[in-house]
């Protein structure tokens, strides 16, 4: 049994640990968290417990910054693993000061800008470009050592056939200051209606990867984890990518690209995940499932083709004017 010293009883009492939502506010912004509090069993006052209320302060500090867009400890620790770059290095080339990014480290929380500028840097591209305008902070072995490791990144994103090409033509034709934004939910939902189209109307495909029946509908499971891999949540909004040109893709893959922009683009992760819950090839996968916590089912490439083909036929005559006019109607 535990005993701790209660201040109401003046005497080292047994305890009872309960797990309960606390509630508090930090910065003017109320919320809840799961919590623990430790209660004397005599008189049913609350003790204090050091390694509790630190736990709870951790909690509470990382739900803070969770609803509020904070990047996290643990991904400053990420950060650091992904370019192999220390803690002043990287604060150098920020041109902040030299024990900012420790004091992260520690458990200081960054100001909105500070977070937000860490969290771009999870994407490789955008760390090239402060690498490259301020490598005269470094030395000429830590340049290489980190620009070896942002290439190795760049390459996977950069092969011909990889879906995370599709993703960066929509980051690209994204345009921040129209209030236009992705997010890893809906550039999952834009990458599958390219290559849905592609097979429908070409009958080739952008990529071989298949995608998966997921329950916020069709995922690839690689792109899934690259993006989480950068920092980035469902919900997140992903930055503008002037990573890539619109090389290697031919005339019929580009038309494609530019009917989905402009056929999906404009509706949100959300609104996107109903409409593939709507359609037969996500559906007939899904079913495939012996319950909701089991099974990984693929969405067949035939499958796609075949809805997707079908659909287009009966759209007359077919054009993105006819698709906007179709899904207007669905929610």
């Amino acid at each position: 049994m535990l005993k701790e010293y209660c201040y109401e009883c003046d005497k080292h009492v047994t305890i009872t640990i309960k797990e309960e939502i606390i509630y508090t506010e930090i910065k003017g912004l109320k919320f809840s968290y799961d919590g623990k509090i430790a209660y004397c069993n005599e008189c049913g006052n609350e003790v204090y417990i050091a390694s509790i209320s630190d736990e709870n302060i951790e909690k509470a500090n990382r739900e803070y910054r969770n609803i509020s867009g904070i990047i996290q400890t643990d991904e400053i620790s990420e950060l650091l693993a992904k370019y192999d770059i220390g803690q002043k290095p990287l604060a150098k080339l920020l041109n902040w000061g030299e024990v900012t990014i420790s004091r992260y480290l520690q458990g200081l929380t960054p100001t909105k800008e500070y977070s937000n500028r860490l969290k771009e840097l999870f994407n490789p591209f955008v760390m090239r470009e402060l690498l490259n305008t301020n490598k005269n902070v470094l030395t000429n072995i830590a340049y290489k050592k980190i620009n070896e490791k942002i290439k190795g990144y760049i390459d996977i994103t950069s092969r011909d056939n990889s879906p995370l090409r599709i993703a960066n033509y929509f980051l690209q034709k994204m345009d921040p200051e129209a209030g236009e934004s992705i997010t890893p939910l809906k550039l999952q939902k834009l990458v599958f209606y390219s290559q849905a189209w592609l097979l429908a109307t070409f009958n080739k495909t952008f990529f071989n990867e298949d995608f998966q029946a997921w329950q916020h509908g069709p995922v690839l499971p690689d792109m899934y984890i690259h993006f989480k891999n950068l920092g980035y949540n469902s919900n997140d909004s992903l930055p503008k990518s002037s990573s890539l040109s619109n090389r290697n893709f031919d005339e019929q893959e580009t038309s494609i690209l530019e009917m989905v922009w402009l056929v999906y683009g404009k509706y949100d992760g959300k609104y996107l995940e109903k409409l593939t819950h709507s359609e037969t090839p996500w559906q007939l996968a899904w079913k495939e499932r012996e319950h909701e916590e089991r099974g990984t089912p693929i969405i067949t490439k035939e499958s796609m083709k075949e809805y997707y083909e079908n659909f287009k036929n009966s759209i007359s005559p077919f054009s993105i004017e006819g698709l906007n006019k179709f899904y207007c109607f669905i929610y």
